[in-house]
C-alpha cells in the first residue's frame, strides 16, 4: 500500500522529476491529468459506455499518468547523458590530439559543457588540481567514469593518463578511438531515432483503432433509422464488458510501449551475472546428461500415459504426454536460445577488448597489451583470454594459443580477427602500423554487425506490436457483429 501511495503521490512525483534533472510545474501536471482523464471519459461516452463504467475506465487512466510522466523525464535523462558522453569523448579527444594533456583537455571540455556535465567536470577538474593522492588523474576522472558508467570513456581515460604519466605515440590510438566513438554515437542516434518512429506509429494505431470501434455504434444508429422499433446492441452486458475491455486494452498497451520501448544508451543490455549463467549453460552444462538422469521419470510418466489409454482416458493421456515432451525437450530449447545469446554477447564484447588492443598497441607489444586488456575485458570473454594469456606466456612464438583463443564460440568473424594478432609480434613498426590499421577496420565491421543484430532484434518485436491495436480492435469488432445479428436478424 506504502508503494501505490508513493507512486500516486504529487510531491513524491515532483521529486523524482527533480531527481532526473527535470523540470514539471504542479499545475502543467494537473491539466495534464485532466485532459487525460476527460479525453478517456469522452471516449467512453462516444463507445455508449454506462456513466459508472466510464468513470472506472478514467480512473484507471489516471492511475497510468505518474508512470508516464516519470518514463517520460526518465528517457530525457537516459538521452542528455548519452548526448553529454557524446560531447565529452569527441572533445577529450579533439583537445588531447592538439595538446595532449589531461587537464587541459578537461578544461576545453567544460567549457562547452553544461548542466550535469558540467557539474560533474567541475568536480573533476578541482580534484585534479587540489587533490593529494598519488593517483590524481585516475581519482579526478573516476568521477566522471562514476557519473557516466561508459566503457569508452573508461578505455579513454585509461590512455590518456598513460600517456600523461609515461609518454609515446598517441596519435594513431586517438585517431582509433575518434572513429570508433562517431560509428557507435552515429548508430545509437540511428536507433533513438528508429525507437521514437515506432511509438509514433503505434500511438497513431491506438488512435485508428479506437476511430475504426466507432463504427459499429454508427452502424447500429443507421439501423435504427430504418427499423420499426429502435433497438441497441449498446445497453447489453456483452457490448458493455466488451468495450471496457477494448479501451482499458488500449490505454494498458499505450502505457506498455512508453515505459518498455526505451534503451540504456551508454550502459550494457545485458548484465553480467546474466551473461556468465548463459556461458555456464552452454559450455559446463550437459542437456543430454540431465535428460539421462530423469529416464526414471520419464518411464513412470510413459506408463502413467499407458495406463490412461488402457483406461481409454484420451484427454489426460495426450495432456500427460505433451508435458513429458515439453519438459523433455526444456533442456535442449534453453541451450540453443543461450547460444544465440552468447555469440551476440561475444560480438559486442570481442569488439570492445578489440579496440582497447588497439590502443594498447600503440605502446606496447602483444604480449604485454594482452595482458593489459585482461582486468577490463568483458565478462563473456574472461575464462578464454585468461587461457590465451597462459598460453602464449609458455610458448610465444606458438601459433596453435591464436587458432584456439574463443574457437569454442565458433564465430569465423572473430576467429579470423584473432588470427591476425599472431603476425603483429615480429614486425616492424610501419608492418606492425598496417596490420593494426587492418585489425581496426575488422574491429569496425564487427562492432557494426553486432549493433546491427542487437538493434535489429529489439525493434522486430517493437515493430510487430504495432499491428497488436488492430487485433484489438477486430476482437470488438468481432463481437459487436455478433451481437448486431442476433438482435436485428
Amino acid at each position: 500500500m506504502k508503494k501505490v501511495l508513493k507512486y500516486l503521490s504529487v510531491t513524491q512525483l515532483m521529486e523524482d522529476v527533480r531527481d532526473m534533472n527535470g523540470v514539471m510545474p504542479v499545475r502543467r501536471f494537473v491539466i495534464t491529468t485532466i485532459a487525460a482523464g476527460s479525453g478517456v471519459y469522452g471516449a467512453c461516452l462516444l463507445y455508449r459506455i454506462n456513466y459508472v463504467l466510464a468513470f472506472v475506465v478514467m480512473l484507471v487512466a489516471v492511475a497510468m499518468i505518474p508512470g508516464l510522466v516519470r518514463n517520460y523525464f526518465r528517457e530525457c535523462s537516459e538521452a542528455a547523458r548519452f548526448a553529454d558522453v557524446d560531447v565529452y569523448l569527441h572533445q577529450m579527444t579533439y583537445s588531447f590530439i592538439r595538446n595532449p594533456k589531461v587537464n587541459m583537455a578537461l578544461k576545453d571540455a567544460y567549457a562547452i559543457s553544461t548542466g550535469r556535465l558540467k557539474r560533474c567536470l567541475s568536480r573533476a577538474i578541482e580534484e585534479l588540481e587540489y587533490g593529494m593522492g598519488q593517483r590524481v588523474y585516475e581519482d579526478a576522472l573516476r568521477i566522471i567514469e562514476e557519473e557516466y558508467d561508459c566503457a569508452r570513456i573508461r578505455t579513454l581515460h585509461k590512455f590518456i593518463v598513460s600517456v600523461e604519466e609515461k609518454g609515446g605515440r598517441y596519435r594513431g590510438a586517438m585517431e582509433v578511438l575518434l572513429e570508433d566513438f562517431d560509428r557507435w554515437v552515429n548508430n545509437v542516434y540511428k536507433y533513438q531515432n528508429e525507437i521514437r518512429k515506432i511509438k509514433r506509429d503505434i500511438t497513431i494505431g491506438i488512435v485508428i483503432s479506437m476511430l475504426l470501434a466507432l463504427l459499429t455504434t454508427v452502424m447500429c444508429n443507421m439501423l435504427n433509422m430504418f427499423a420499426k422499433e429502435p433497438l441497441s446492441i449498446t445497453s447489453t452486458a456483452a457490448y458493455q464488458g466488451i468495450s471496457v475491455l477494448f479501451v482499458l486494452l488500449c490505454i494498458v498497451f499505450y502505457t506498455f510501449t512508453r515505459k518498455h520501448y526505451g534503451f540504456d544508451w551508454i550502459g550494457k543490455s545485458r548484465k553480467d551475472n546474466q551473461i556468465i549463467n548463459d556461458y555456464n549453460s552452454v559450455f559446463k552444462s550437459k542437456a543430454r546428461q540431465v535428460t539421462l538422469r530423469m529416464v526414471p521419470i520419464w518411464a513412470g510418466m510413459c506408463a502413467v500415459v499407458v495406463l490412461l489409454v488402457v483406461m481409454k482416458l484420451w484427454i489426460p493421456a495426450l495432456c500427460l504426454a505433451g508435458v513429458m515432451i515439453v519438459l523433455m525437450s526444456t533442456p535442449f530449447t534453453q541451450k540453443k536460445t543461450a547460444v544465440k545469446r552468447v555469440k551476440n554477447d561475444l560480438y559486442c564484447g570481442f569488439t570492445e577488448w578489440l579496440r582497447d588492443l588497439a590502443v594498447n598497441l600503440e605502446n606496447k607489444p602483444l604480449l604485454s597489451a594482452v595482458e593489459d586488456t585482461y582486468d577490463d575485458c568483458p565478462v563473456i570473454m574472461k575464462e578464454p583470454l585468461e587461457k590465451f594469456i597462459y598460453d602464449i606466456e609458455l610458448n610465444p612464438s606458438d601459433i596453435k594459443p591464436y587458432y584456439e583463443f574463443l574457437s569454442e564460440f565458433n564465430v569465423m568473424d572473430i576467429q579470423s580477427a584473432v588470427r591476425m594478432l599472431y603476425s603483429i609480434g615480429d614486425l616492424d613498426k610501419d608492418s606492425m602500423n598496417q596490420t593494426i590499421n587492418a585489425l581496426v577496420r575488422r574491429n569496425y565491421e564487427l562492432s557494426d554487425k553486432a549493433e546491427n543484430a542487437r538493434y535489429m532484434d529489439s525493434t522486430s518485436m517493437m515493430r510487430f506490436s504495432e499491428y497488436v491495436p488492430t487485433f484489438f480492435v477486430a476482437f470488438k469488432m468481432a463481437v459487436d457483429m455478433m451481437l448486431v445479428v442476433n438482435m436485428y436478424l
